[in-house]
């Protein structure tokens, strides 16, 4: 990434990233900005572009988080493993911590 956090945020806390192709772009790693600027190329003005900027904001803001790939496995690995979880535990956060039992 070109951009780097001056100082560390707490986890699961990010920087903030300008809502703008520029910003956006600058906050992504090489191969997902290359993919980011041919959608926006492709791209018509309107919803469709309003859309894909959301879409790829959020991702900007979501790669920021270093454990973000390990996190997203275990959740669907539970997912596929059909295991329950309850409201509680997705309040508390228990899903995405390592001490759960598999």
């Amino acid at each position: 990434m070109s951009a780097q956090p001056v100082e560390p945020f707490l986890p699961g806390q990010v920087q903030p990233v300008p809502r703008t192709i520029a910003g956006i772009s600058e906050w992504l790693p090489d191969a997902k900005r290359a993919e980011f600027l041919w959608e926006v190329m492709g791209a018509t003005f309107g919803p469709e572009l309003t859309n894909l900027l959301a879409g790829w904001h959020a991702e900007a803001m979501f790669g920021q988080l270093p454990d973000r790939e390990e996190r997203r496995a275990k959740a669907i690995k539970e997912m596929e493993s059909g295991r329950k979880i309850s409201l509680d535990e997705l309040r508390n956060g228990r899903r995405l911590r390592d001490d759960d039992a598999e």
